[in-house]
């Protein structure tokens, strides 16, 4: 029986993903920007919306579990605790962002410190100024949105994160682009 072995090289990586991405992203940072007011009510309306329905399922998946069942009370527990948490992200919208801007800043503190972390490591990648970049940057608004958690439920939120994925965006084409450029060289010396 003979073996094959598939041997996969970084053009192989799908550079038009990275592209493809990054327009996406550049697109929602625009919208972001354009409406921060609505984007933050539509985004923490349907957060609230999501707990009240996880929670109705865990209530439910309690409420039908045979009687003695383990993790029942969990459940039962949980999906109340959802249900209340939706319906008060939906009542008092600006104490809800602000905690989600608080979760959402850490996200990006940790994104921005990979991506620093990654070009700093892989010296011999031509992205890796690329790679700075967008984690100084991610950094940066996260630390702004960690400090301004009051201000950010609806600015900060809306605009920045807006501001911050269009960034993202442009740097994640011109890492596609760059692929594309890899790729290309990479093929026409073979």
């Amino acid at each position: 029986m003979e073996e094959s072995v598939v041997i996969l090289n970084p053009c192989d990586r799908g550079w038009g993903a990275l592209v493809i991405l990054g327009v996406i992203s550049l697109l929602f940072g625009f919208l972001m920007m354009l409406f921060p007011e609505t984007t933050a009510i539509a985004v923490l309306t349907l957060v609230g919306v999501l707990l009240i329905i996880l929670g109705v399922i865990m209530l439910l998946s309690s409420l039908l579990m045979p009687a003695g069942a383990p993790h029942s009370l969990l459940l039962l527990v949980g999906g109340i605790v959802g249900i209340l948490a939706g319906v008060g992200v939906i009542l008092y919208p600006i104490v809800a962002g602000s905690v989600i801007v608080e979760i959402l800043g850490a996200a990006i503190i940790i994104i921005g410190m990979m991506q620093l972390l990654f070009g700093l490591v892989h010296e011999s990648d031509p992205r890796r100024v690329i790679y700075i970049v967008s984690g100084i940057i991610s950094i940066l608004f996260a630390l702004l949105i960690v400090f301004y958690p009051w201000l950010g439920g609806i600015i900060l939120f809306g605009f920045l994160v807006g501001v911050y994925f269009m960034l993202l965006g442009i740097l994640i084409i011109a890492a596609g682009y760059l692929s594309h450029r890899i790729c290309s060289g990479m093929l026409s010396r073979t």
